[in-house]
């Protein structure tokens, strides 16, 4: 199995905590920064890319599907247990909407970390102060779904995954306040002592 990522995307990071908690063993191809275009792992020019065998997979929601139905958690690697699914089955559809509009956060947490760069901000580009109301309605609409005990009590869900990820990132690169939602907070620091977190850091110049 091998990763194609970089040290500071949230999407790779996502996928890093599950092969994490999955104890599964994998090469890297890290690259700190944008890939190049010319030769890039996937036709998204993105990471993650996972390659497993003859299989080659991109986006971290469907890279982390695959492996958790192709490699079955075989033993608990903390409190909570990893959930076996992406969503309950119980609830598929409202678990799916959470990470539905998580991803959409997510993206537009990346967007206006590297438009900061080029001066392009939610003070000067319409279209930056609206992916940052987007994360604040995401953020707002997140709070009303997530317990006290996370998005779904009693497992370490890919729900409460694929919300740290984007999150920590936007605090390590100071992309824009989020706190004041109590649950959400609460959430995020009790995943942030995760050994599975713990391992894989935000680091890198920028994600790609």
């Amino acid at each position: 199995m091998k990763l194609y990522f970089s040290n500071g995307s949230p999407f790779a990071r996502k996928v890093r905590v599950v092969l994490a908690e999955l104890a599964l063993a994998y090469e890297t191809d890290i690259l700190d920064g944008l890939r190049p275009t010319s030769s890039p792992p996937g036709p998204t020019i993105a990471v993650p890319v996972l390659e497993d065998g003859a299989l080659r997979l991109w986006e971290s929601d469907l890279i982390v599907d695959y492996l958790l139905r192709s490699y079955p958690v075989a033993k608990p690697a903390g409190e909570p247990p990893l959930s076996p699914w992406m969503a309950r089955p119980e609830r598929h559809w409202q678990d799916m909407t959470v990470l539905a509009t998580i991803a959409t956060c997510a993206t537009s947490i990346v967007n206006l970390r590297l438009m900061q760069p080029d001066g392009i901000t939610p003070d000067s580009s319409a279209y930056m102060a609206r992916q940052k109301a987007r994360v604040d309605s995401c953020l707002d609409w997140l709070e009303t779904q997530v317990t006290d005990d996370g998005f779904a009590p009693g497992w370490f869900s890919i729900m409460d995954i694929a919300f740290f990820c984007p999150v920590a990132f936007c605090d390590a690169r100071g992309v824009m306040p989020w706190r004041g939602r109590r649950k959400l907070e609460a959430l995020y620091d009790r995943c942030r002592a995760r050994p599975s977190m713990l391992a894989t850091p935000i680091g890198g110049l920028q994600p790609s």
